[in-house]
């Protein structure tokens, strides 16, 4: 089955006569307006405009709308020049999953390594500083505005607007689970980090936060 470290074969063949651009760079701050509607734009009205956003202040995260269901939106960034990873979490992933969002986002803001992250992340889950999710939790990545690039790492390469979708927190979820083989042609699912005490489920769906349908481009 096909894992979401390269997203799609076709989208990262094109990704890579791309440009490649400027890595490691430290993610910065973008206008506070900007920042909230693109936060806002990771799911549709009905759940972000009652959500609280988070947005990037210097190295730190930091809440500039209260909402009032429970649920959260932020912008999460990578080391990659130009990344941008709109995100609105459910209630459950609000308190656990976001956390490690903020932390890693904020360690990255402040020249982290990636290797280094990791390290301090699971040292962070080992201590109780940060928990798994105590029961089924999904965030929200739907922006037509997402920058995605396919691994956090140096080699990773953009990979921009993928694909509205979904992602279900499934610790340890692997292919056969699902009843999918390794092979798997089945694209409108995806395991990232396949295995791992961080799965996540990924859902594609075929409109994007605003409503917009997806426009499939000819291969």
């Amino acid at each position: 089955m096909r894992s979401l470290t390269a997203f799609t074969s076709i989208a990262l063949a094109s990704a890579l006569h791309a440009q490649a651009p400027a890595y490691p760079v430290a993610p910065r701050s973008l206008g506070e307006a900007e920042e909230i509607a693109l936060a806002m734009s990771a799911a549709p009205a009905e759940v972000s405009s009652k959500a609280d956003v988070y947005v990037l202040r210097g190295t730190d995260f930091v809440k500039v709308k209260a909402g009032t269901n429970g649920c959260a939106c932020m912008v999460g960034r990578d080391s990659h020049e130009g990344s941008r990873y709109p995100i609105c979490f459910d209630q459950e992933a609000a308190k656990t999953t976001m956390l490690r969002e903020i932390k890693e986002a904020s360690l990255r803001a402040k020249g982290t390594a990636e290797a280094e992250i990791r390290r301090i992340v699971d040292a962070a889950y080992t201590s109780g500083e940060l928990r798994m999710p105590a029961r089924p939790a999904m965030a929200y990545m739907m922006s037509p505005n997402q920058v995605l690039f396919s691994s956090p790492n140096a080699d990773g390469v953009r990979v921009g607007a993928w694909a509205p979708h979904l992602m279900l927190m499934m610790p340890d979820v692997a292919p056969a689970q699902l009843g999918l083989a390794d092979s798997s042609a089945v694209d409108i699912i995806q395991i990232h980090r396949e295995g791992n005490h961080h799965a996540e489920l990924v859902v594609k769906v075929p409109t994007w936060s605003d409503g917009k349908p997806v426009v499939r481009k000819a291969p």
